[in-house]
């Protein structure tokens, strides 16, 4: 990577256009005569001091030539973090606009802006001013465009409380912190990922008066939380913090996790998923290789597959595929024994998804080396279309039109005067649509495969902030 060889706290974003950031942080060069700085690994919560301002930086990755650009700084400062577990991120808009999001390690929380596609960064500002020490933050972006940060926060022991609460909040929006969960675990990274209805879904580590650490979710909606909910009864007592939080990416309504436990003295990696926006979670695989450490991260594909990765506590990490029936294949290792600090957290991406046929999934994945080597960055290819020959001698894999979008069911309500525009009354689709009419673009080709009253099944998908029906299979006569 661009990185300098003492980099820590990586993180990958991908804007709308497809182009990928890598952010990291640089320490500051030991000061002269000074103390020897604090590793990253060692200190508490996975911070380090250093002896100077640190350098937050980033650099966009070309994916038709394989490279990444020269590395560009957004942040100088003594309140940009060094941390392997708690690193700042970075939120794209499609139009220009950034925002980078870290905290100083203090208690405080800083953003700064970028409106020019990160040539220039304004200077940071708080983007929380109730919070009084403010770790494990995670944001989206919205499909409206906002941005939706959550955070475990300290503020109620301020007042003689005990807990870590978890809030959130719209970022830059004059509504206050909203709590969202009043008793969490205390260091547990927190994970955030949209849904195309406007809303989003939130995973933690959570915890209980008998010091059950189990993994919860949120569904935001309609600018509301829904009440938290158990995602697995692993039954997790732990009296201490494993700085170990899931991970979760959706697609559509479909939602996956990975996520870390030790109950019953039985260190795992466990993947669930959710064909319903969060409605249930399916009962969870074990992926790992036998001694994992965690630091998970997961995507979920076209052909809602699951990609999860790892570390194991020998320093090597991991991929692991999940078919669509919800069954394993066989791991793949991407970094050997060794490679990294077990405390380090690799970061995933998915640079180009199943296309059908025999095309290829495409993926970018990141990881410091825990201060023994520089940044790594990989572009892993999974030979998706050999993973699903046999489909395809069998003449039952999807086709690409069948990859693209999402299924639903209604009927023809009216064919509006406006050309190339068809209305529908369609079930409800968790995460994307409630239940109603809607109106869809249309091919005019298919207008006539599509009379009023005739129920059918298609697909549709947004294109260019518009929503388009097709691949329509009637359902029979009204």
């Amino acid at each position: 990577s661009p990185a300098g060889r003492e980099a820590v706290g990586a993180s990958l974003t991908k804007a709308p256009n497809g182009v990928f950031w890598l952010s990291w942080v640089e320490p500051a060069p030991p000061v002269p005569g000074g103390p020897a700085p604090v590793a990253p690994a060692r200190h508490q919560h996975g911070a380090a001091p250093s002896g100077g301002p640190n350098t937050l930086r980033f650099a966009k990755f070309a994916a038709q030539e394989k490279r990444w650009g020269s590395p560009q700084t957004i942040a100088v400062g003594n309140g940009v973090p060094v941390s392997s577990a708690d690193f700042p991120q970075i939120a794209l808009n499609g139009d220009g606009r950034g925002f980078a999001v870290w905290t100083n390690g203090q208690g405080g929380a800083a953003v700064s802006e970028s409106s020019d596609d990160g040539a220039t960064w304004s200077a940071p500002a708080p983007w929380t001013s109730g919070g009084q020490t403010v770790e494990k933050f995670s944001f989206v972006r919205l499909s409206d465009g906002r941005v939706l940060v959550a955070w475990l926060d300290g503020r109620a022991r301020q007042t003689g409380g005990t807990a870590q609460q978890l809030f959130a909040r719209i970022l830059g929006a004059r509504s206050g912190d909203v709590l969202v969960d009043p008793s969490v675990c205390d260091c547990c990274q927190t994970t955030l990922a949209a849904f195309p209805d406007g809303g989003a879904i939130l995973a933690y580590r959570g915890r209980t008066a008998e010091e059950v650490r189990d993994i919860r979710f949120s569904r935001f909606h309609g600018g509301n939380w829904s009440a938290p909910q158990p995602l697995n009864n692993d039954d997790w007592r732990i009296a201490a913090c494993p700085i170990n939080g899931p991970r979760v990416a959706t697609d559509g309504g479909r939602v996956a996790v990975a996520w870390f436990t030790a109950a019953d003295n039985n260190p795992r990696v466990l993947a669930s998923f959710s064909p319903d926006a969060g409605g249930r979670f399916l009962m969870p695989l074990r992926v790992d290789q036998g001694r994992p450490a965690g630091r998970v991260d997961t995507l979920i594909l076209n052909d809602r597959a699951m990609l999860v990765t790892w570390v194991e506590n020998d320093g090597s990490v991991w991929l692991r595929r999940v078919s669509p029936e919800f069954a394993l294949n066989a791991p793949v290792a991407l970094a050997p024994p060794g490679a990294i600090n077990p405390k380090t957290v690799p970061r995933l991406a998915l640079v180009r998804d199943y296309q059908g046929g025999k095309s290829d999934v495409q993926l970018l994945a990141t990881f410091a080396t825990g201060g023994s080597g520089p940044l790594r960055t990989l572009l892993i290819t999974v030979p998706e279309g050999e993973l699903l020959e046999f489909e395809n001698e069998c003449g039952c894999s999807p086709t690409p039109a069948e990859l693209q979008g999402f299924s639903i069911r209604g009927t023809i309500a009216q064919v509006p005067s406006q050309p190339g525009v068809v209305r529908v009354n369609q079930s409800g689709l968790p995460g994307v649509f409630a239940a109603g009419e809607r109106d869809f673009k249309i091919a005019p080709g298919l207008l006539n495969e599509a009379p009023v009253g005739r129920a059918l099944l298609g697909r549709i998908q947004e294109r260019d902030g518009e929503w388009w029906l097709f691949d329509l299979r009637s359902l029979g006569a009204p």
